[in-house]
């Protein structure tokens, strides 16, 4: 598809979102001198409206907003229910997860593994997990701008890989977690006004909202809910609500990059309202997003531009109906740029924080070498490590365009992982009787089986997914049609047992995986002794509703200094008495649980 020239207004607003949110970075390192506990965790005293745009944008990629416009474009509405099950769930997680790993307020998630499994080798098994799945996940979304980049203005991927990543590598790395908190707020801004301009016009263009909801009724794409039981199918609503949900209890409840953000805000009922707020956002922003890919479609129903020639895939529809659509409008252009910079730059910096947090904590700070280092130290270490990891993610980068449609591609990668690394968390919580030995069997099974279903799907050669029809027979007097593909007819593979199992819904990764996960290591802990056990697990390490009929007492820290050390995460966690804002010694009841979760 042809170029089209930015303008200065385009070029303003394109090269000022990367400008501004690297100003932020260079604001945070200069104007404080910071710890390796304001790099990592904020100094735990951010504020709670940054923390919840930054937990929506997190998420909320170049991928999403591309790759939900051609998810609608090909396939319907159904996808909607992903901002459904997501709103649903966070405040679920919170209840079930947060609720228990904010009180011992750690700085990598993964120390929770150890402290209750006491298994060094499972902490560090789930922590590799995280950064091999997220090192793959964040190559994608550096990935996908690229693909609007070169629409629009005709800039190599590589041009715009190395770019995008150089800038978010430079003001993740000397500007730490607020920097990544208040460039996502800004970035969460950027992307809500580009997504309201392109549903606006697109809702204009096709004779208003009305009339575009008819069209795409039309055509079938309104189908949200299908009731149909089957896990190979692609959506469903069982699906989603096994899948997706499971996934957004586990990676909102256990993940890294969310659970240090929670960890940042200075006591739990600012968390409580963080996630309330964020789950209101999310579904809010869910819902603009698939207004403009609904928009798109009604305008392009009759006349596909992929059956044109004129786009190669489903991604690009949304580059394309701006590019033809909006950029009559000075800054338009530049706007739909800066929305596509700032989804890649919220995830990009985002990851590599964590990453850092997980390789220093998990990995780095138990050395020798490192053990002794003083903060500054430390401080430089993490910054090392998240330029690392933005080195590592570009040239990841260059490996995604191989990995099909761009949404599915992520979807996959993530759900195979955060299935088996969430069900270890929710054991750890709620099963007592799970002991070490089946936490890293099951662990290590969950993650081998689906990152292995995850890797055959890529490679099956039949498509067992078809797209929803287009034509161009509605398309106005003088179309160009030269350039009009011959799309043969694309009918859906069969497959037969063991192959068939490959087949089996993305969307469904979490929920298996996490299954599996569940099942062995509760065969393994009751084969290895792990019920006799069970009344050895430290109170303060099991969910509340727990506490009163199982574990033992608390631990007492002042008796082992290197686990005390270990459970703040840092010399200024909870109990540490230098910190003045840190919150109460003494653990969660349920009686004080349930109305913090109510949004009280």
């Amino acid at each position: 598809m042809e170029s089209t020239q930015f303008g200065v207004v385009d070029y303003i607003v394109a090269v000022g979102t990367l400008l501004f949110s690297l100003l932020i970075g260079v604001y945070h390192a200069v104007v404080k001198k910071q710890t390796n506990e304001d790099l990592l965790l904020g100094g735990r005293n951010t504020r709670v409206l940054p923390v919840a745009c930054s937990i929506v944008v997190t998420y909320l990629s170049a991928i999403i907003i591309q790759g939900y416009a051609g998810e609608i474009y090909s396939h319907g509405v159904q996808i909607f229910q992903t901002g459904i099950m997501a709103s649903i769930f966070m405040p679920i997680a919170m209840y079930l997860l947060v609720s228990v790993l904010y009180q011992l307020r750690l700085t990598s998630v993964y120390e929770y593994l150890e402290l209750r499994f006491e298994s060094v080798a499972l902490r560090r098994l789930a922590g590799l997990a995280f950064i091999i799945q997220f090192c793959v996940v964040t190559g994608v979304v550096l990935f996908a701008p690229s693909i609007a980049l070169e629409t629009i203005l005709g800039i190599p991927v590589w041009v715009s890989v190395a770019g995008i990543g150089i800038c978010g590598t430079i003001y993740t790395s000397v500007g730490g977690l607020k920097t990544v908190i208040w460039t996502d707020l800004f970035q969460f801004v950027v992307i809500f006004t580009g997504l309201v301009s392109i549903a606006a016009r697109g809702f204009y263009k096709a004779g208003g909202v009305a009339e575009a909801f008819e069209i795409v009724d039309k055509h079938g794409r309104l189908n949200l809910f299908d009731w149909t039981i089957d896990p190979f199918m692609r959506h469903n609503t069982l699906n989603f609500f096994l899948g997706y949900g499971f996934k957004i209890l586990c990676m909102y409840g256990a993940y890294q990059n969310q659970v240090q953000r929670y960890c940042s805000l200075p006591t739990f009922k600012d968390c409580v309202r963080a996630i309330w707020l964020s789950a209101i956002l999310n579904l809010l922003t869910m819902s603009v997003l698939i207004a403009a890919g609904l928009a798109i479609f009604a305008n392009y129903a009759g006349c596909d531009p992929k059956l044109l020639g004129k786009i190669t895939r489903s991604d690009q529809i949304l580059a394309y109906f701006v590019l033809k659509e909006l950029a009559f409008i000075p800054g338009m252009l530049g706007l739909l740029v800066a929305c596509i910079f700032s989804g890649v730059l919220s995830s990009l910096s985002s990851t590599l924080n964590s990453l850092a947090a997980v390789t220093w904590k998990d990995f780095f700070s138990r050395s020798g070498r490192f053990k002794s280092m003083d903060d500054g130290g430390q401080a430089n270490t993490s910054k090392l490590l998240a330029g690392f990891y933005g080195i590592i993610t570009i040239a990841l980068a260059f490996v995604a365009q191989r990995m099909g449609p761009i949404l599915q591609a992520c979807l996959t990668a993530v759900g195979a992982a955060c299935g088996p690394l969430g069900a270890v968390f929710i054991m750890g919580m709620f099963m007592p009787c799970v002991n070490k030995w089946g936490a890293i069997v099951g662990t290590f099974t969950g993650l081998l089986a689906m990152m292995s279903v995850g890797a055959m799907s890529f490679q099956l050669e039949k498509p067992f997914v078809v797209p929803l029809p287009t034509s161009i027979d509605e398309c106005p007097f003088g179309t160009d049609m030269s350039t009009v593909k011959n799309i043969s007819l694309i009918v859906a593979g069969e497959f037969e047992w063991p192959e068939k199992i490959f087949t089996l819904s993305y969307i469904m990764y979490p929920f298996v995986g996490g299954l599996l996960t569940i099942i062995v290591s509760l065969l393994v802990s009751v084969i290895t002794g792990g019920c006799s056990k069970a009344k050895f697990v430290k109170k303060e390490y099991l969910h509340p509703l727990l506490r009163p009929h199982f574990g033992s007492s608390k631990v007492n820290l002042d008796e082992n200094p290197n686990k005390a050390d270990n459970l703040r995460g840092d010399l200024c966690g909870v109990y540490a008495k230098k910190s003045k804002k840190s919150t109460p010694a003494h653990p969660l009841s349920a009686s004080e649980l349930i109305p913090l979760s109510s949004g009280s």
